[in-house]
């Protein structure tokens, strides 16, 4: 009896397995919020292709926010990094989430981990679609950009830019972002 209990245990973990592998279910990096995962990429593809998509649609993240960040190798200014607001506008994504848009404020100096940079906060406004706030996050090393892009139909609150700004710092992120 315990012979049959145990070979049938075994076989509902061979199945669970077999399920999960077909679906391409994995196993997920623990990070530093719960609130992010990730996502499918959205935006249009340029000559920079995609990177890493990930959503917080928690009850963490009201508005929804989805966060986009990828490397661009020999993009920035390889002596001073992201130096000022022309940089910023020139390697952020924000153009692939609308484009006519305005910034709200100047930029601000930031960091991603040791990589020093900055971030601007943008307001697409669209007749069809309303009002998109986006957060352009772009830090430096060398001759490599990261650029990340939080998007979201409500203003984007200093614990949601926290808590992607960890996720970002994270060994899996820092990792892929190496790789590229």
């Amino acid at each position: 009896m315990r012979h049959t209990a145990a070979l049938i245990a075994a076989a509902v973990c061979v199945s669970a397995t077999a399920v999960a592998a077909h679906y391409g279910l994995r196993p997920t990096e623990t990070t530093a919020s719960p609130l992010w995962h990730e996502a499918r990429w959205t935006p249009p593809i340029d000559n920079w292709g995609t990177g890493m998509a990930f959503a917080c649609d928690n009850a963490g993240c009201p508005g929804g926010v989805k966060m986009y960040a990828r490397t661009k190798v020999g993009f920035c200014n390889c002596f001073s990094g992201v130096a000022d607001d022309d940089e910023i506008d020139r390697i952020g994504d924000v153009d692939l989430h609308g484009e006519t848009f305005t910034p709200e404020a100047s930029g601000v100096v930031t960091a991603i981990g040791a990589l020093q940079g900055r971030k601007r906060i943008f307001r697409i406004e669209n007749r069809f679609t309303g009002t998109t706030h986006v957060l352009s996050i772009v830090v430096a090393t060398d001759c490599k950009a990261v650029v990340a892009t939080l998007v979201s139909n409500n203003p984007i609150t200093a614990a949601e830019e926290q808590t992607a700004v960890a996720v970002l710092g994270e060994k899996p992120f820092q990792q892929w972002a190496a790789a590229q």
